[in-house]
């Protein structure tokens, strides 16, 4: 998705947003560490259950998610991370750079993320970080369960 397309689709939704552009890129939990405060990092996972794919977004306080616990919350038999092929493939952007909003995944959200005014996360470039408020990136998205 281009900036523009982005930018329309939030505007067009009539949510607070800025996207912001650093020299530095920002692939991983690391990478956002002396920019933001981690915890309000959501980083986008692409999972896959069976042949369907979902977007996972997480706060960047958990070090690991449960996916047993996803997995029964979707009623499937089989959770498991996409590979780079399967999300470049499915999406056209490499992990690491999966954006927020404008994958049109069903998405599964870390009901962590609500106690933060704004989180940050990807745009599927990693120059720029999307800053928006949690409720509007619900919005944005298809959102079909949320975890704790």
């Amino acid at each position: 998705m281009e900036f523009e397309d982005l930018k329309t689709r939030l505007n067009r939704l009539n949510v607070e947003f800025e996207i912001i552009h650093h020299e530095i890129p920002i692939k991983s939990r690391k990478d956002a560490l002396g920019y933001f405060k981690i915890e309000e990092t959501v980083p986008t996972l692409i999972i896959k259950a069976e042949n369907v794919f979902f977007a996972l977004i997480v706060s960047g306080e958990r070090t690991r998610v449960d996916f047993d616990v996803i997995k029964n919350l979707l009623g499937c038999d089989q959770l498991a991370m996409a590979d780079k092929n399967e999300v470049y493939e499915k999406l056209g952007f490499k992990t690491g750079q999966i954006p927020l909003i404008g994958h049109d995944l069903q998405c599964i959200v870390d009901s962590r993320i609500f106690q933060y005014e704004f989180v940050y996360g990807g745009t599927g470039d990693c120059h720029y970080t999307l800053k928006i408020k949690p409720d509007d990136l619900v919005k944005a998205n298809n959102v079909i369960l949320k975890f704790d």
